[in-house]
């Protein structure tokens, strides 16, 4: 049983990645969106809560809606009251520490590489890309100008390494958070799945 944390900087492919990783060894993906709608469950209606309740499919999500059931509940009853940003943070990051637990999950983002940072059987990826290559791709894909192009990649970035120096008094560019750190502006998707894939392979033996 293992987990894969992926950290990615801006316009690096990183959902395809995560996602293709996950594909290939049967494992569960774990990114914004599965995130993102937890926290909402943890701070807003009754309803919401319902809808997370009914829809949860995968073994993860079955396994975080137990977890989560009886604080949905006093959220919503107003015992707390509604999150702040640290309280936030803290959930998310139990969330973390017990996909960890549950095993076998590939986690984008989140601060996982430091969540989890030393514990026994993970491996903590980071995606990189050339910054003139992360702006080249805005102008052609999204017909960006140059400039706003770079305020993007800028403003995204900062973003994250905020994030990650905040709760975590972290350099998100430092290298020894990694094992493995992957150059997308040099690698496809498809070649990046497989990089992941053979290194946790040999990271087991």
């Amino acid at each position: 049983m293992a987990v894969i944390t992926i950290s990615n900087e801006f316009s690096t492919q990183s959902q395809k990645v995560a996602a293709g990783v996950a594909d290939k060894l049967g494992y569960e993906y774990i990114g914004d969106q599965l995130l993102a709608q937890i926290a909402s469950e943890l701070n807003l209606s009754k309803h919401e809560a319902d809808t997370f309740r009914q829809t949860s499919k995968s073994s993860i999500l079955r396994f975080v809606d137990r977890y989560t059931c009886s604080v949905v509940q006093k959220v919503v009853d107003g015992e707390h009251g509604c999150l702040d940003d640290r309280a936030y943070y803290e959930k998310t990051r139990e969330l973390v520490e017990r996909i960890y637990e549950a095993g076998n999950a590939i986690i984008l983002g989140w601060g996982g590489q430091c969540i989890l940072k030393d514990k026994p059987n993970t491996l903590h990826v980071r995606l990189k890309k050339d910054p003139a290559l992360k702006i080249q791709d805005l102008m052609e894909k999204h017909e960006y100008s140059q400039k706003a192009a770079e305020k993007r990649v800028k403003q995204e970035e900062a973003d994250l390494k905020a994030y990650i120096k905040q709760y975590f008094n972290q350099d998100w560019n430092d290298a020894r958070l990694y094992d493995l750190v992957i150059d997308m502006g040099k690698t496809s998707v498809e070649k990046a799945i497989e990089i992941i894939c053979e290194h946790l392979k040999h990271q087991e033996r």
